[in-house]
C-alpha cells in the first residue's frame, strides 16, 4: 500500500479526468444544501477539527459544495489537496503538510488557511469515477484514529450517495419528459395512421368497386385508377387466392426492389424471410379472406435483403369475378425504435435500487417501481391509485411533510428527510427527492418521486450521539457531561447549603509508559485506572475521563476538607498499586489538584480551571500528592502563561543567541569541538534561565521550531568561522525528544547541511540515553540514516537511563558523554568514580570516544585524564561563550594545562 508521499510523483503522471456530468446535473456554484452541511458539521464534529470540506474536482479548480471553517468557496485544481485523494482513490492522511513534497509550499499551507493537517476519504461515484473528497483540515500537524478514519469513509459514502441520488431524480426527470414526448407523437402517429389506412381502404373499397363494375368497359380509366394507386403512400398490393399479385402501384417497386416482370412472378410469402414471419402472414392471408379483413406486422424483405418493418393490412374485396385480397404496407421502423427507446427506459427504471413513483398532481400514485415494494413492503398492485399519505400512517406532524406540499404547491424540486411506515408498521427513515415532470406545453403533469431508505444512518447517528456522553475507552463520562452534572451539583448545593468537590487527576509519566510500550498497553492501563477510580469513590459522585491521561471527579455533599484529604490519600495509593498489563507490571503514580464549590468558585469552568491549577502545582511539588487549591497559585499560572506566550514571539523577535562551550582533547590539551547552547535574551527583561524556558518549549511543542533555528545557526556560524580562515571544528547540536521524528529530522539535518554549506563531518548530533531507548529499533533506523549521511553521533547524559548493552552496540555512536551528575562529585563520592571509570571502560570497548560534561576543578580533570577520558568541556577551561568570542578564543590557540 502506498502513502500520500509514495503516490505523488506517480499521481501527477496519471490525472484522473474528472467526471463530466457534473455541469450537466448542476452539482457546481449551487448553493448550499442541509443534507451536505450536516455530512460536513459532523464529519468535522467526530475528528475534532476545526475544518471540514466536501469538494469537487472539475479541469480547472476544486470547488468546497460544503464546507466548515473555510472562507474559500473555489481554488485552482492544481493546488487542491482533494487532487491527491482523487487521483490515488483512496483515503489520504496527511499529518503534515509542511514536510510533505507535494503540498510544502502550496499556498493553502504557507497562506490561510494555513492547512497543516488534511484527511480525505475519496467520492467514487458508482461507475468508479473519484470526483471529489470529504475531508478534514487542521492548521497544527495531527493524525486520525483508525475509528476517525473510518467514520469518515462511512460519511464520503453518504456524500456519494447524495450526488447520486440527484443525478438519479435529474435524470429521470428527463427520462419522463422524454417517455411523455414519445409517448404522445406515437398516439398522434397511431391516430394518423390508423386515420389514413381507414380513408385510403375506404377510397380503395370505393374504387376497386367502381372498377369491378366497369373495368371492361373502361379500359382508359384503368390507366387513371392506376395512376391513383401510384399516388398512395406506403404500398399497395392485389392477389388472389392463388397469391398472383394482380395490381401494385410504384412504391411497391421502387422499396422492394423489384421489377414489374418479376413481381408477377412472386408471391406474397416471397417477401418474408424467416420461416416464423412466413406461417405468420400465411395465417393472416387466410383470415382475410375467411373474415373479410387482417393485418400483420412483420419485416419485408427487400430484393437487396434488407429488412423493414412493416404494418401489412387487407381486405377481402371481388375483382373481376374472383376474390382477392387488396391492401396496404406502411413502413414502421420509426415507431419501431420509439417503442424500443421507450422499454429500454422503463427497464432503467425498473432496475434502480432506489424506490421510484410517479404520481399526478394530488399525490395519487400511478407507477412504482419493483425497489419500492422491496423498501415498503406494500404490493404494487395494492399502492396504484393510493395516496402517496399512507406512507407517514397517522404521523402526519413532520417538517417534511410540509416542505414537500409547498415544493408541489409552487411545481418545484425539492428534499424532505420524512418518517415513513412498512406495510408490517416498522419505522424508517426516508431521504425522499421530488422533481416535477412538464410535458409537451411546459405545463406540470405529472412529479416522479425517488425515495432512499437511511435508517442505518439515522441510527447509526444515534450510536455516535449516545457515544458522544461518554468516553468510548473507558465508559466513564465524557467532558460533556462533566460539566453538566458540576452544573447541576452547584444548583442542588446552592439550595441546600453544601460544598461541591471538583477534582482533576494526571498520571505521572503516562506518556513513557504509552510511547515506549505501545498504545495498546496504554489504553489497556487507562481502563484499569478507570475501573480502580470507580471503586474509590461514591455510587452518586461523577467520574470522567478529560482527555488523554486526564481524569475528573464530581463529590457531592462533602465539607469536611480533611475527610476529602483522606479519600484523596486512598486513591494515591491506590493507583500506585502494581498494574498487570500484557505481561508487564507497571508502576506509575497521580497527581491530583481540588477546587471547592462555593469557596474556588461559582461557576463550571472556574472550578475545572482551578482544579487544573492545582493539579499542576502537584506536579511541581514532586508528583504522587495531591494540592487543594489557593489563590497565590493563580499567579503561579499567570507567570507561567506571560511566559508561553513571550516564548511564542520570541523567534519571531529575534531574540535567541547561540553560546558555545569548547570541548578540549585531554591528550593535547587543544580545542576540537564546540557544543551550542541556546540563551533568550528577551528585548525588553533580563536573561531567562534555559532550566525556566526549555522545559516549557518542551511541553508546548515550540522546542521543534527552536531546535531547528539552532541547528541552521550552528552549522551557518561554524561555516562562517571557516571562511574567516579559522580551521575546521566540530559542533555538536542537541536534539529533543520532540525533535526525534523519523519522518522529518533526516529531512530537516540534511536540508540544513545543504543551504549552510557545512561539511557532514562537522557535524555532531547529542541525543539523550532515555530518548533512544523509548524505541530503540526505530532509534537505531534514523540513527543509520544520520550516519550515512557522514554525521557524528552522541550519546548525552549518559548513565541516568536505563540502556541495554545489547542495544548500546547495535546503536551507530561515536560518543559517549558522562552526565555532569557523574563528574561533579569526583573525589567526593566513591560510587560517581565507579560509574564514571565504567562508563570510559565500556566506551572504549564498544569502539566509541568518551566526553566529560562539567569538568569544574582540577582534581575532577586528573581523574579523567588517568582514567583515560578522552575529551572534557567545563568552567575549568571556558564558560559558553559567544560567536564573536569564540572567534577570538580560536584566533588565540589556547591550551589547557594538563598539570
Amino acid at each position: 500500500m502506498q502513502t500520500a508521499h509514495e503516490e505523488t510523483a506517480t499521481g501527477m503522471m496519471d490525472m484522473h479526468t474528472p467526471d463530466p456530468t457534473f455541469d450537466r446535473d448542476g452539482l457546481f456554484d449551487t448553493g448550499p444544501e442541509q443534507a451536505f452541511d450536516e455530512i460536513t458539521t459532523l464529519a468535522a464534529k467526530l475528528c475534532d477539527t476545526p475544518m471540514a470540506v466536501v469538494s469537487l474536482l472539475d479541469e480547472r479548480r476544486q470547488w468546497f459544495k460544503s464546507r466548515v471553517g473555510v472562507a474559500l468557496e473555489s481554488t485552482p485544481r492544481e493546488i487542491a489537496f482533494c487532487g491527491l485523494t482523487v487521483e490515488r482513490k483512496a483515503f489520504t492522511l496527511i499529518g503534515d503538510a509542511h514536510a510533505h513534497p507535494r503540498f510544502a509550499e502550496n499556498p493553502l499551507v504557507t497562506g490561510p488557511p494555513h492547512i497543516r493537517f488534511y484527511a480525505g476519504a475519496p467520492l467514487v461515484m458508482s461507475n468508479g469515477t473519484a470526483i471529489g473528497s470529504l475531508a478534514v483540515l487542521d492548521t497544527v500537524p495531527r493524525t486520525l484514529d483508525t475509528g476517525q478514519q473510518q467514520l469518515l469513509e462511512v460519511l464520503s459514502r453518504q456524500v456519494v450517495a447524495q450526488i447520486e441520488l440527484r443525478r438519479t431524480v435529474r435524470r429521470l426527470s428527463g427520462v419522463l419528459r422524454e417517455l411523455n414526448r414519445s409517448d404522445e407523437l406515437l398516439r398522434l402517429s397511431n391516430r394518423e395512421l390508423e386515420k389514413k389506412v381507414a380513408e385510403r381502404t375506404s377510397e380503395l373499397l370505393r374504387l376497386n368497386a367502381r372498377l369491378s363494375s366497369q373495368i371492361e368497359q373502361h379500359s382508359s380509366e384503368a390507366r387513371g385508377s392506376q395512376a391513383i394507386i401510384d399516388s398512395l403512400p406506403g404500398i399497395f398490393y392485389l392477389y388472389d387466392r392463388e397469391g398472383h399479385f394482380l395490381r401494385w402501384n410504384r412504391n411497391f417497386e421502387l422499396i422492394t426492389g423489384y421489377s414489374q416482370d418479376e413481381i408477377r412472378q412472386l408471391q406474397p410469402l416471397d417477401f418474408f424471410s424467416t420461416q416464423q414471419e412466413k406461417d405468420l402472414v400465411e395465417q393472416r392471408i387466410l383470415r382475410a379472406f375467411t373474415h373479410g379483413s387482417a393485418s400483420v406486422e412483420a419485416n419485408l424483405l427487400t430484393k437487396g435483403g434488407k429488412h423493414i418493418p412493416y404494418l401489412f393490412t387487407g381486405v377481402r374485396i371481388e375483382f373481376n369475378g374472383r376474390q382477392c385480397v387488396s391492401g396496404m404496407g406502411v413502413d414502421i421502423t420509426e415507431r419501431r425504435s420509439a417503442e424500443e427507446s421507450l422499454r429500454l427506459r422503463n427497464r432503467a427504471i425498473q432496475a434502480s435500487v432506489n424506490a421510484i413513483i410517479i404520481t399526478d398532481l394530488e399525490g395519487n400514485i400511478e407507477y412504482a417501481n419493483p425497489a419500492f415494494e422491496r423498501m415498503t413492503g406494500y404490493p404494487i398492485r395494492e399502492t396504484l391509485g393510493r395516496n402517496c399519505r399512507f406512507l407517514q400512517s397517522d404521523d402526519r406532524e413532520q417538517a417534511g411533510i410540509a416542505a414537500i406540499r409547498e415544493a408541489i404547491a409552487a411545481r418545484e424540486e425539492s428534499s424532505a428527510l420524512l418518517r415513513n411506515y412498512r406495510k408490517d408498521g416498522e419505522m424508517f427513515w426516508n431521504d425522499v427527492h421530488i422533481a416535477p415532470v412538464r410535458g409537451q406545453d411546459g405545463e406540470v403533469t405529472h412529479f416522479v418521486g425517488v425515495l432512499n431508505d437511511i435508517s442505518a444512518i439515522k441510527h447509526y447517528e444515534y450510536e455516535l450521539e449516545r457515544h458522544a456522553n461518554f468516553d468510548a475507552l473507558t465508559a466513564l463520562a465524557n467532558r460533556n457531561v462533566l460539566k453538566d452534572r458540576i452544573r447541576h451539583s452547584i444548583a442542588t448545593a446552592e439550595r441546600h447549603d453544601e460544598w461541591v468537590t471538583v477534582g482533576f487527576m494526571d498520571l505521572d509519566n503516562f506518556k513513557f509508559i504509552n510511547d515506549s510500550l505501545g498504545h495498546n498497553v496504554g489504553d489497556e492501563l487507562l481502563k484499569q485506572v478507570a475501573k480502580r477510580l470507580l471503586a474509590c469513590l461514591r455510587e452518586q459522585d461523577t467520574v470522567a475521563r478529560y482527555g488523554g491521561d486526564e481524569f475528573a471527579f464530581v463529590i457531592i455533599g462533602e465539607k469536611d476538607e480533611k475527610t476529602i484529604a483522606m479519600l484523596m490519600n486512598r486513591i494515591l495509593r491506590t493507583v500506585e498499586l502494581p498494574f498487570l498489563v500484557e505481561g508487564h507490571k507497571l508502576f506509575v503514580s497521580c497527581s491530583i489538584g481540588l477546587s471547592f464549590y462555593p469557596k474556588d468558585g461559582g461557576d463550571v469552568d472556574t472550578l475545572l480551571k482551578n482544579a487544573d491549577t492545582a493539579m499542576y502545582r502537584a506536579k511541581e511539588k514532586g508528583r504522587n500528592n495531591f494540592q487543594f487549591y489557593t489563590p497565590a497559585m493563580n499567579q503561579r499560572v499567570t507567570e507561567r502563561l506571560s511566559l508561553e506566550s513571550r516564548l511564542r514571539q520570541a523567534l519571531l523577535k529575534n531574540e535567541f543567541v547561540l553560546h558555545y562551550q569548547p570541548k578540549v582533547d585531554l591528550k593535547s590539551g587543544r580545542i576540537v569541538g564546540v557544543e551550542a547552547l541556546l540563551r533568550w535574551k528577551p528585548s525588553a527583561g533580563s536573561t531567562v534561565s534555559p532550566a525556566t524556558f526549555i522545559p516549557l518549549a518542551e511541553e508546548t511543542g515550540l522546542i521543534v521550531p527552536i531546535g531547528e533555528w539552532v541547528l541552521y545557526t550552528a552549522c551557518a556560524q561554524n561555516k562562517q568561522l571557516q571562511q574567516a580562515g579559522l580551521p575546521p571544528l566540530r559542533v555538536a547540536v542537541n536534539i529533543s525528544a520532540r525533535q526525534f521524528n523519523p519522518e522529518t529530522l533526516v529531512h530537516m539535518v540534511g536540508d540544513a547541511l545543504v543551504t549552510t554549506g557545512l561539511d557532514p563531518g562537522l557535524l555532531e548530533l547529542e541525543l539523550t540515553e532515555s530518548l533512544v531507548m523509548q524505541n530503540p529499533d526505530e532509534a537505531i533506523e534514523v540513527l543509520g540514516h544520520l550516519k550515512a549521511m557522514g554525521l557524528r553521533i552522541a550519546i548525552d547524559d549518559f548513565g541516568t537511563g536505563y540502556s541495554s548493552l545489547s542495544h548500546l552496540q547495535r546503536f551507530p555512536v561515536d560518543r559517549l558523554k558522562i552526565d555532569q551528575s557523574f563528574v561533579r562529585d569526583i573525589g567526593a563520592d566513591p560510587n560517581d568514580a565507579i560509574i564514571a571509570r565504567a562508563v570510559i571502560s565500556l566506551g572504549h570497548s564498544l569502539g566509541m570516544s568518551v566526553i566529560a560534561e562539567g569538568v569544574s576543578n582540577r582534581e575532577q580533570l586528573a581523574f579523567l585524564k588517568e582514567n583515560g577520558c578522552d575529551e572534557m568541556q567545563g568552567f575549568l577551561f571556558s564558560m559558553p561563550i559567544p560567536i564573536d568570542e569564540l572567534d577570538a578564543l580560536l584566533k588565540s590557540n589556547p591550551t589547557l594545562s594538563m598539570h
